[in-house]
């Protein structure tokens, strides 16, 4: 086996470890992770003096099936989080806006995944944790132009 490929399987693995945490943040909300991604994606989409966001613009947003969204927004909902609301442009549309409880729940997980983060940068040092984003930062320049450009580029 080549040393290239040896390299690739390296790095499967440790990103598959990453998945595998799942890096889970304690709640006193009792979201699932599903959930908090969709409330975050509401509350950074949508600003104090919008009207809301509209389900189809989240299924597109987040790429899976409006039924998916609605029924992600259904718990939501049933939990405090979100509200629906008709569009003032045309009430045969709905609309979804965080509520306050929503809000005061992504500010909680920001606040305490930023604090994780700040540990992991004293754990690795400033250097490392540069060298850490530097190397993200290329990898994802990597998978987007990947994405736009079509895998023949990149082959050798």
């Amino acid at each position: 086996m080549d040393e290239k490929t040896i390299l690739a399987q390296e790095l499967a693995r440790t990103m598959f470890r990453f998945k595998r945490l799942g890096w889970r943040q304690d709640s006193t909300h009792a979201l699932r992770q599903s959930e908090f991604i969709l409330l975050a994606t509401i509350t950074h989409s949508t600003s104090h003096d919008s009207d809301g966001i509209k389900i189809s613009d989240l299924s597109a947003r987040l790429q899976i099936t409006p039924a998916g969204v609605t029924h992600i927004i259904n718990s939501l909902e049933e939990g405090g989080y979100v509200e629906r609301l008709a569009d003032p442009a045309d009430r045969r549309v709905v609309l979804v806006k965080p509520t306050g409880r929503g809000n005061q729940a992504v500010n909680l997980m920001n606040a305490k995944f930023l604090e994780t983060l700040k540990e992991l940068i004293n754990y690795l040092g400033e250097r490392d944790s540069k060298e850490l984003i530097r190397l993200l930062s290329s990898a994802l320049t990597f998978i987007k132009e990947r994405r736009n450009c079509g895998a023949e580029k990149f082959k050798a």
